[in-house]
C-alpha cells in the first residue's frame, strides 16, 4: 500500500515545492518507487520546468479525461534514480488556471473522488510513496489533497505572524480532518526548532532547516539531493526521509 504525503504550507514563499521535489527525489534515489504530483491547479509548481516534460496534465485526471497512470511520466532514467520516479504536472497555461478558478462545488466534490481513485491506482501500480505538492493556503484543491493524504507535512518559516497563520491552518484544516501532521521549519537562522506550530497543538517538528542562499539560487536548475547529496540541505532531506520511514512503517 502506497504511503501518501501531502506537502503543504499556510503561505507561499516557504520553500514547499523545493522541499517536495527533493523529498521525492531522495526516496527515489534509495530505490523507492515514487510519484510526485503537482496538485496546485491554480498556481502550478515550478518543477514542471525542472523535470522532464509529460504528455498530459494532472488537470486531465480531475476532468476524467485520463487516469493517473496515463498522466504521470517515469523520469528515473533522466534523473538517475535507483527507483522509479513518476511525475505529474498541473497545466501552467493561464487559460487552464482561469478555468480551474471558475469551478463550482459539484466539480470540487468530483475532483476529490477522482484524486482518491488516483491514489488507489498508484498503489495498485506498485508505487511506494506518493508526494502531493499542494497549493499554499486553504483553497479547495489544497484541502482535497490534505484529505486524501495519509500524512501532512507543513513547511513554514519562523516568525510571529507566520506562526499565527500556521496555527489557524492546523486548527482549521489539519485537526478537523484528523491528519497525522508534522512540521518542517524552513529558512531558519539556526538548526534549533522555534516551535512555529504553537505548543498548544503538540505537533512534532521533524527538522529545522537553516537558510542557505545557494539552495534558493540552485533550486531553479537542479535537485540538490541528486546533484550534491553531501550538501547540508540534502543531508537534512535524507534525515527527514528516514524519520518519515520510521513513522510510516
Amino acid at each position: 500500500m502506497a504511503v501518501t504525503i501531502a506537502i503543504h504550507s499556510y503561505k507561499g514563499g516557504s520553500g514547499k515545492t523545493s522541499f517536495a521535489i527533493n523529498l521525492a527525489s531522495a526516496y527515489a534515489s534509495v530505490g523507492k518507487s515514487v510519484c510526485l504530483l503537482d496538485v496546485d491547479l491554480k498556481a502550478p509548481s515550478s518543477f514542471n520546468y525542472l523535470l522532464p516534460e509529460g504528455k498530459h496534465w494532472v488537470n486531465d485526471i480531475f476532468e476524467g479525461r485520463y487516469g493517473v497512470m496515463d498522466v504521470v511520466k517515469d523520469v528515473s532514467k533522466e534523473m538517475g534514480t535507483k527507483g522509479a520516479f513518476y511525475v505529474g504536472y498541473s497545466n501552467p497555461d493561464i487559460l487552464a488556471v482561469r478555468e480551474v478558478s471558475s469551478k463550482d462545488r459539484k466539480w470540487q466534490s468530483k475532483a476529490l473522488k477522482l484524486l482518491m481513485a488516483a491514489k488507489k491506482d498508484l498503489s495498485n501500480a506498485g508505487i511506494d510513496v506518493v508526494i502531493l505538492d499542494t497549493g499554499a493556503g486553504v483553497d479547495f484543491t489544497s484541502v482535497n489533497a490534505i484529505a486524501v493524504a495519509d500524512h501532512v507535512i507543513s513547511v513554514g518559516r519562523p516568525g510571529a505572524s507566520r506562526q499565527r497563520l500556521m496555527e489557524q491552518v492546523i486548527g482549521g484544516v489539519y485537526m478537523p480532518l484528523d491528519k497525522d501532521c508534522y512540521i518542517i521549519e524552513n529558512m531558519c537562522h539556526s538548526d534549533n526548532p522555534t516551535d512555529i506550530s504553537g505548543k498548544k497543538f503538540d505537533l512534532p517538528v521533524l527538522a529545522s532547516i537553516s537558510c542557505m542562499c545557494d539552495v534558493a539560487v540552485r533550486g531553479d536548475n537542479e535537485v540538490l539531493v541528486l546533484t550534491e547529496p553531501g550538501h547540508m540541505f540534502s543531508k537534512k532531506i535524507y534525515d527527514i526521509m528516514e524519520s518519515l520511514d520510521k513513522i510510516t512503517s
